[in-house]
């Protein structure tokens, strides 16, 4: 069962889904609301991918003390977090916040699996999850800054419940590749240098 959960927050699920909810937005003619999307979904990876690179670099933490964020759990929720909000701004109250409430539940789901199959400690479920959060504030912050433009938010639905249907239990090796990068840059990181010579 914690398979399944963990597999909604893989990246063969969350990147699609997010490709898909970008292309919707821009097709559909509503670039702000595609350059918020973009944005938040961008920014949230980059720090988890800047974090893994940093903290991972030599094979051993360069910061003492500093957290590896879980990458699912962050992407999860400021994809489905993001998802839910711009679903809810063209439902009544009560829908709204259902389908944020839903989509909290599912990234808490999702980070207790990570813990459960011993991917990361609740820790670094907490971090990943407050970065996802933050950048589906700021999703939210943005989108609402302006004018929501009416869409057929219900083709956005059935699409991206297909999209989750067609791709769970698909895993992407974006961690893998993360790590082939992190070999590459050991040699030329002067900590990692200094690390190895006083080893």
């Amino acid at each position: 069962m914690w398979t399944s959960v963990t597999d909604l927050g893989d990246s063969a699920v969350t990147l699609p889904l997010a490709a898909a909810t970008f292309a919707f937005l821009a097709l559909s003619g509503w670039r702000r609301g595609a350059l918020v999307f973009a944005t938040a979904v961008l920014g949230c990876g980059a720090v988890i991918g800047l974090s893994k690179l940093v903290l991972e670099s030599c094979g051993q933490r360069l910061i003492v003390g500093a957290v590896n964020p879980s990458g699912h759990v962050a992407m999860s929720t400021v994809v489905y977090g993001s998802l839910a909000v711009l679903l809810g701004s063209a439902s009544p109250p009560p829908w709204r916040w259902s389908l944020i409430v839903m989509a909290a539940l599912l990234a808490a789901g999702i980070g207790a699996s990570r813990v459960v199959l011993g991917a990361h400690s609740p820790v670094e479920v907490a971090s990943g999850f407050t970065i996802g959060l933050v950048a589906a504030i700021v999703f939210d912050r943005l989108l609402h800054a302006g004018p929501i433009k009416p869409l057929r938010l219900r083709w956005l639905a059935g699409a991206a419940l297909v999209i989750i249907l067609a791709m769970h239990g698909s895993r992407w090796p974006i961690e893998e590749t993360i790590r082939s990068v992190v070999a590459l840059l050991r040699h030329h990181v002067p900590q990692c240098a200094a690390t190895v010579k006083v080893g």
